[in-house]
């Protein structure tokens, strides 16, 4: 059985077919990744896969995630890779969805439901799942949700400042999301610091081209997070603004722009393109500010004084951390970012080996902190897709 999982980010789209064999014998058959998918960015979009040990891209124009999709689609029709079922990231499952869910007539209404709660990602998972559902008849299609990994946060946490009774009517508060990522990421690490889940602290910081977030973790589980209600809280983001004051968006309303407009100002034209009016990528933003554009300069700044920000935050709420871990695509690969974030940061016990965070691989897990280190720094590569599969498989055989 080959189970084909589709991780759709906000400016991506990864996919990989795992073959499963019903025993340890399971193996990824093929692995890709459609990049520069909607963006405005200096980089052309393209799509890369690898298949029996071999790498291979084209360049594609993919202007939504629906034509990602569709390449996506093409490649595994080329190398007569056969599809079994499907398993798909859904951001945002609000109050609807608290577990993964068949997608079928029953679970499709509630998905469109919680299409507004993540603007720049349900939509486009959706429409990934509508070309897959017209391309791939009747294969049995599951959506896993980012929102589930955070239901353990606590009220305190969860809880906006709002008159009860109408956060209670329209769900207002805290979800929390990059939940697949965080999954993974936190067994990992309590493998490298060889100590159970269930007793290490952690301050995960998930930094994607797309999207960012940081997770506390204690006690095995989340227990407080950047992101909220939406994706745009917390982090300067590649398109999101991340934490401003409310009345920000209430002044422009009454300068007369409409909720929609705000949304899509807040959401697709600030975070690291709106500061720098040239790029939402943060290497090329590295890149132009080390050249003396102060615009990018700037936006670099304000990206890591807000990373900052939630570093001191949580590591105060935990009573210290264990380790800081960095992951996705910026975390894993700015080294930069990681020593402009840390280089300062020995109040909170972090003793940053520089020499070793500016030679540490993207693609595998890296310890960057010296010996001694009261707070350990770690790269870890995430892998959703594996949580995702698992979830799978899981419902496969419930459904049996």
């Amino acid at each position: 059985m080959n189970i084909l999982v589709i991780n759709c980010g906000s400016s991506s789209l990864s996919f990989k077919v795992y073959e499963h064999t019903g025993d340890e014998n399971d193996r990824v058959v093929c692995a890709g990744k459609a990049s520069n998918v909607a963006t405005r960015t200096q980089a052309v979009p393209v799509i890369e896969w690898s298949v029996n040990g071999e790498d291979h891209s084209r360049n594609c124009e993919m202007p939504i995630h629906r034509a990602a999709a569709h390449h996506m689609l093409v490649v595994l029709e080329q190398l007569a890779i056969r599809v079994d079922a499907i398993g798909h990231r859904f951001v945002h499952g609000g109050d609807v969805f608290d577990a993964t869910t068949r997608i079928d007539e029953r679970s499709l209404p509630g998905l469109r439901a919680c299409l507004p709660l993540a603007p720049i990602h349900n939509p486009n998972s959706y429409s990934v799942i509508e070309t897959c559902l017209e391309r791939l008849p009747g294969i049995a299609q599951f959506a896993v949700f980012d929102t589930a990994f955070h239901s353990s946060l606590p009220q305190a946490s969860r809880t906006y400042a709002l008159p009860n009774e109408l956060a209670q009517r329209y769900g207002l508060r805290k979800y929390g999301f990059h939940g697949l990522s965080y999954q993974y990421v936190s067994q990992r690490a309590a493998g490298l610091l060889e100590k159970p889940i269930d007793t290490i602290k952690l301050i995960m910081c998930h930094l994607g081209t797309g999207g960012s977030s940081v997770c506390a973790f204690a006690d095995g589980h989340s227990v407080e997070t950047s992101m909220g209600f939406s994706p745009l809280a917390g982090l300067v983001m590649s398109t999101r603004c991340g934490d401003i004051d409310a009345e920000v968006a209430l002044e422009l309303v009454r300068r007369g722009m409409t909720a929609d407009e705000v949304s899509r100002l807040l959401n697709h034209e600030s975070g690291l393109i709106g500061l720098s009016a040239y790029s939402s990528n943060l290497a090329e933003i590295i890149e132009s500010a080390e050249a003396g554009n102060e615009r990018c300069r700037l936006a670099y700044d304000v990206y890591a004084n807000r990373l900052q920000h939630y570093l001191g935050a949580y590591t105060w709420q935990l009573g210290g951390a264990d380790a800081i871990v960095f992951t996705d695509d910026i975390g894993t690969r700015s080294w930069k970012l990681r020593e402009k974030v840390l280089r300062r940061a020995s109040g909170l016990g972090v003793q940053l080996d520089i020499n070793t965070n500016r030679s540490a691989p993207a693609d595998r897990v890296s310890q960057l902190h010296l010996p001694g280190s009261p707070t350990k720094v770690l790269v870890i590569p995430t892998d959703e897709e594996q949580v995702i599969y698992t979830e799978v498989i899981d419902s496969l055989r419930v459904s049996q």
